[in-house]
């Protein structure tokens, strides 16, 4: 009896290992099978996080040697949190008198520019104030517009770059308030007397922005 047990201890000593091999063998190729169904690498990890968001800008900056303020709005879809793609656009609010039509209807130059925004944001997890560094290209147009019935009159079409870098604060996951300052390239202004250094100039002002963040 003490024989036979010494036997079948040593055959189940000697075929544990063998057992255990073949678990291996069959967990890793559970693995292998695991990684390939899960496809090729993403360039944004493995969850790609959509979200979007639109607000208002109110910014102080100085045209045609006045101060004044820009007041634009902007929406952007925003991808993991960090790459904001959108557009913008912003109008003056102190424009400058022109010259009488032909009727004697007053008439003033009000300019606007906007375009596509490309913005990425440099933040860490624990903190809720963070910055971002961004770009507004596009194009505005200065319009002589006349008082009497609102038409343009004669407009001059220039090209526009903004860059920018934006200190933000998300108050909530849906709001946040951002605090600017840029400086905007013009190219092409050539008409009425004006030309680009007219319309060149910094740009600093505040925001307020709800979506998802």
């Amino acid at each position: 009896m003490t024989r036979i047990i010494q036997t079948l201890t040593a055959l189940l000593v000697a075929a544990a290992p063998a057992s255990a091999w073949a678990l291996d063998d069959a967990g890793s190729s559970d693995a292998s099978l695991a990684v390939q169904d899960d496809g090729p690498p993403l360039a944004f990890g493995k969850k790609l996080d959509v979200g979007g968001y639109g607000g208002i800008d109110v910014a102080y900056t100085r045209m045609f040697g006045r101060d004044g303020a820009l007041v634009g709005a902007q929406g952007a879809l925003l991808l993991d949190h960090r790459l904001s793609l959108g557009v913008a656009g912003y109008g003056w609010t102190n424009p400058q008198q022109g010259p009488a039509d032909g009727f004697g209807n007053e008439q003033r130059f009000e300019t606007a520019y906007g375009g596509v925004t490309v913005r990425y944001a440099l933040f860490t997890p624990s903190l809720p104030v963070y910055v971002s560094v961004g770009t507004l290209i596009g194009a505005g147009a200065i319009a002589l517009v006349s008082d009497d019935d609102h038409h343009d009159e004669d407009e001059d079409v220039f090209g526009v770059v903004q860059p920018d870098v934006t200190v933000h604060a998300n108050l909530t996951r849906w709001m946040r308030l951002g605090v600017t300052a840029g400086y905007r390239f013009t190219s092409g202004v050539a008409r009425n007397g004006y030309d680009d250094g007219d319309v060149n100039g910094w740009v600093v002002g505040g925001q307020v922005q709800f979506g998802s963040f």
